[in-house]
């Protein structure tokens, strides 16, 4: 590691500021950044008990319907500002574009190689939740950025590739 002679450090990890966002995040096909968290990733089948007349024995259990929970990114960066817009349409939705529902692709990255991708794609979903950047410091110099978007979804399959 060398200094650049204002007293920036080059070389290393810190000439890349998406070391350690691990996932990307496309919106209809457009790659709008990455995240350092993502969950919710689940699906659940809900059950419907059954009673039989004249069985009294036990309750039967048939397959009802498949819930899912909400997508949450967390701890992202990005420079454009596609959810924040997105956000807005969900918000106060424009008689041109009443459609807010789009597909969203979490892409998980292995060594950053395009090769090595695998991920979800969540289909119809929407922002029902943007926190935007808390910034604070110890008095250390450390600063920190936490933002995080929730999406409600139809449900998710998997990329090509996933294992």
């Amino acid at each position: 590691m060398s200094s650049n002679g204002r007293g920036k450090k080059t070389g290393g990890d810190d000439e890349n500021p998406y070391r350690q966002l691990n996932y990307t995040v496309e919106v209809d096909d457009v790659d709008i950044g990455g995240f350092q968290r993502a969950s919710g990733l689940a699906a659940r089948m809900e059950t419907v008990e059954y009673r039989e007349g004249g069985t009294n024995g036990h309750v039967h259990q048939l397959p009802g319907q498949f819930t899912h929970s909400n997508l949450v990114l967390e701890r992202g960066l990005t420079n454009r500002t596609v959810l924040w817009d997105w956000l807005q349409d969900v918000r106060a939705p424009s008689t041109a574009n009443t459609d807010i529902r789009r597909n969203v692709r979490l892409k998980l990255q292995s060594g950053y190689k395009e090769k090595q991708m695998w991920g979800w794609e969540f289909q119809n979903a929407y922002p029902v939740q943007w926190d935007g950047p808390d910034l604070t410091s110890d008095g250390g110099g450390n600063v920190v950025a936490v933002q995080s978007i929730e999406f409600a979804h139809d449900g998710f399959t998997k990329i090509s590739g996933t294992p």
